[in-house]
């Protein structure tokens, strides 16, 4: 008779892929330094709406909130399109983490497609880095 216990494998631990996990927001690289899109030109509504939308979009997983076929104006942004063609240009920020990703932004006010408002950033893996505040529409004027 055996005084061996019978070997039992540990698990391996399933990790969700970043299109299967909820979307998180972070502020951790809000970038106020370029004056267009500084906090001081948000009114009050906007703060409002930016945080009911923010929490709206925490519900979602990443691989809907990529989905670009939406009435959001929820997309990735192409710099030379706009009036900041080199983009971000956040400083002390490890170029490796921000570098390789597209810029992204969405609608504040989602409900009112005459609303210009956005929010501008960068998303990682599972979570969106917001960098600017445009509530005036100036990464895109007319």
């Amino acid at each position: 008779m055996s005084n061996k216990k019978p070997s039992v494998n540990i698990p391996q631990v399933k990790h969700a892929q970043a299109d299967e996990l909820l979307v998180r927001f972070s502020f951790t690289h809000i970038n106020s330094q370029n004056e267009k899109f500084s906090h001081t030109n948000c009114s009050t509504e906007y703060f409002c709406k930016l945080f009911s939308i923010l929490r709206r979009f925490s519900t979602w997983r990443v691989g809907d909130f990529v989905d670009q076929n939406n009435d959001e104006h929820r997309h990735t942004i192409d710099f030379s399109q706009t009036s900041e063609p080199d983009g971000f240009q956040l400083q002390g920020v490890d170029a490796e983490q921000f570098g390789f990703h597209e810029g992204w932004q969405f609608s504040v006010f989602p409900e009112q497609p005459w609303c210009l408002w956005r929010a501008h950033g960068v998303l990682v893996d599972d979570t969106f880095y917001v960098v600017w505040l445009d509530p005036n529409h100036l990464l895109y004027p007319a």
